[in-house]
């Protein structure tokens, strides 16, 4: 996969001085305020940065704080630390539809699952199965389908056990 950079960045004036990636204050601060003063690209830059709510560096001129004040007056999102990708809120919160970000929500929900069954218990662990056909609003339910007892839920007064044709099995006749 190659990354592809948006063409104003070709333009740049920073382009490929990495020595300005993390500025400090003082003399570096002034030498990159001034390559962005004479940049022909800086409004891309901004508008980019005001865009994504970039928290970092020095963005068409501006720092974070001073992007900060802009974006609360033109309505852009303030600049904000996302999570790493490759994590649940980078996929949940913000929305990262990576690959690295799908991946650890799917461990995540796997994980929440587990919890939730290991404390509710396994709903299969006694399934109720219909002895006779039973309508279900516009639709049958045959005899021999399983049904899942809902948590908190009684059962209906007609279930009989089973236990010696099927442990852990409950039959219902319908009414």
């Amino acid at each position: 996969m190659t990354l592809r950079l948006p063409e104003w960045r070709t333009r740049a004036a920073c382009r490929g001085r990495f020595d300005l990636d993390f500025v400090e204050p003082g003399e570096q601060l002034a030498e990159c305020l001034a390559l962005c003063a004479a940049c022909p690209v800086a409004e891309q830059c901004l508008a980019e940065a005001l865009d994504a709510g970039e928290a970092w560096g020095i963005w068409g001129g501006l720092d974070a704080e001073r992007r900060e004040q802009l974006a609360e007056q033109t309505g852009h999102p303030a600049p904000a630390v996302r999570p790493a990708h490759g994590t649940n809120s980078r996929y949940a919160k913000h929305g990262c539809r990576c690959d690295l970000c799908r991946e650890a929500h799917t461990a995540y929900d796997r994980q929440r699952r587990a919890r939730n069954r290991a404390r509710v218990g396994d709903p299969w662990v006694r399934p109720i199965v219909l002895a006779e056909r039973v309508r279900t609003g516009h639709t049958w339910a045959g005899p021999g389908q399983l049904l899942l007892p809902l948590p908190g839920v009684p059962l209906p007064v007609d279930v009989e056990h089973q236990d010696d044709q099927q442990p852990g099995v409950e039959t219902i006749k319908a009414a």
